[in-house]
């Protein structure tokens, strides 16, 4: 594979032209200094160097920067990195910052740190004095920067969490572990981290994708170490077993994709969750299931109160508004009946009824891309729908859980920082 070192130039040539020597490189682009006025620039030595390494063929370019300004070095040599990877996308970049004024050595040390894949080096030598190493006993000598580069991206996928991107923190996080398998310099307990951040960021990713049981069964894989994933396991568990437990997990996932911006993923969830609330009432308290239909548990009286009489004998019960309308006509006095009939004003009209509030946001859904329509949803479409579910949560969701017997407090969201959880 071919190799590509970039090496400052300054001071002495001899540990530049040694590592030439020692590595041999198919190119390379020395950084080096311009004449300014009288003063001689570092650019002079680069033939020097390699009549010195006896390598006088050797390919090579010169980069020419100011010797005493990091931010313009940084920037230029990463310009040319850029075209050096385009025209050499396989080969090895290898940076050696031995030589050089200090704000040239900590560019190309700041480089090499941005440059994935990169290897970095400086000769090392022996003193005599502290004034500069004997010539000819330098040696290249590895410098380990790959957990110091993964600390770095450890805060970005750190940060990931907090937009609830769990499923880029995980493939981030097993990519560093992966990365940092072979390097021995890498302290153990920032490997031993990564396994764990990694681990727990799948497991709320499965949670963000409804996965629950497979949630808990990763987290309680980790929890004997880190105690303060007992109650999400606990919870996950919940979620796994118990309709009423993912109905209210639905709300905050509905919320995450709001947090994100994605406002079509946030209502057809919340669009889901009211048609869940009929639906599972209708089973838990009456025994009817509205994908198979049984009318026999149904009176003539309730099917005209309900509206259903050109469904009945039909298979299934189609539509949010009839489930709702069915659990109303089940019970014409509870929570269901009384919040359909309940005021839900509006400035076009202020008689309106929680019906027809209702009838207005699938309406509002049923534009959007992901129903029937073609119609992306915005920021003002979330905030109205989920003004509606809010007051159906009070008003019927928490007076059913509690008549069956299940927690009627809204969960709290899945964590957005790692360190709440001891990592």
């Amino acid at each position: 594979m071919k190799t590509i070192l970039i090496a400052s130039v300054g001071g002495s040539p001899a540990p530049i032209a040694s590592a030439l020597a020692a590595q041999r490189p198919d190119f390379v682009l020395f950084v080096a200094s311009a004449p300014k006025g009288a003063q001689p620039g570092s650019a002079d030595q680069v033939p020097g160097i390699l009549q010195r390494a006896q390598r006088p063929q050797q390919a090579h370019e010169v980069l020419a920067v100011p010797p005493d300004d990091p931010e313009a070095i940084f920037l230029r040599l990463g310009e040319r990195l850029r075209a050096l990877r385009a025209e050499h996308p396989r080969a090895t970049i290898l940076f050696d910052y031995t030589g050089g004024t200090k704000s040239m050595t900590g560019a190309l040390f700041q480089a090499a740190i941005a440059t994935e894949g990169a290897r970095v080096q400086f000769m090392l030598g022996r003193r005599e004095n502290l004034e500069r190493v004997t010539d000819g006993t330098e040696r290249p000598t590895a410098i380990a920067t790959d957990w110091l580069v993964a600390e770095r991206t450890e805060a970005r996928l750190r940060a990931a969490w907090s937009g609830f991107d769990y499923a880029t923190a995980a493939k981030g996080f097993a990519e560093l572990t992966d990365q940092l398998g072979g390097d021995e310099t890498a302290p153990e307990a920032v490997r031993r981290r990564l396994r764990a951040l990694a681990q727990v960021s799948q497991a709320f990713d499965l949670w963000d994708r409804f996965r629950y049981k497979e949630a808990a069964d990763a987290l309680g894989g980790l929890a004997f170490r880190y105690p303060k994933l007992d109650p999400w396991v606990a919870r996950a568990r919940r979620c796994a077993a118990e309709k009423p437990a993912r109905i209210l997990d639905l709300w905050r996932n509905a919320e995450r994709c709001a947090g994100r911006g994605r406002y079509d993923y946030a209502v057809a969830r919340l669009y889901r969750l009211t048609e869940w609330v009929a639906q599972w009432w209708l089973d838990h308290a009456y025994g009817l299931d509205t994908g198979r239909m049984d009318w026999s548990r149904l009176t003539a009286e309730e099917i005209r109160r309900a509206g259903l009489s050109e469904q009945r004998g039909k298979p299934t019960l189609s539509g949010l508004v009839q489930a709702w309308k069915l659990m109303a006509a089940k019970d014409p006095g509870g929570p269901a009946a009384r919040f359909l009939a309940s005021s839900f004003p509006h400035p076009r009209d202020p008689r309106k009824t929680a019906e027809g509030r209702l009838k207005d946001m699938l309406d509002l859904r049923n534009r959007a891309i992901l129903a029937h329509g073609d119609r992306p949803l915005q920021k003002e479409d979330w905030e109205k729908w989920h003004d509606f579910a809010e007051r159906m949560r009070t008003a019927v969701l928490v007076p059913l859980l509690r008549q069956a017997g299940a927690p009627q407090e809204m969960p709290p969201q899945l964590p957005a920082d790692p360190a709440c959880l001891g990592l």
